[in-house]
């Protein structure tokens, strides 16, 4: 393999490991902060988490997960320059 294929997954691999380590974290700091508030407060909240959800995926700008695209004609995959 190429070294660049072999740069593109070692840290496509360590971004994985990275999210899920942070994910965990989140959860778990957003559970201890969900039971400390007003069923109000948090239904307001993530009304506005997901309205700026919606709004991202509309947005034009590049994320991340746009920089990595599935071939339609293989199964490889490409990374976007």
């Amino acid at each position: 393999m190429e070294k660049n294929g072999c740069s593109a997954y070692y840290w496509l691999r360590m971004a994985e490991e990275n999210s899920r380590e942070l994910r965990q974290r989140t959860r778990a700091l957003t559970e201890e902060l969900k039971s400390k508030m007003r069923s109000d407060e948090l239904e307001s909240l993530e009304h506005s988490v997901m309205a700026a959800v919606e709004h991202n995926k509309r947005s034009t700008t590049k994320r991340p997960v746009e920089f990595i695209k599935r071939s339609t004609a293989s199964a490889s995959l490409r990374i976007a320059m």
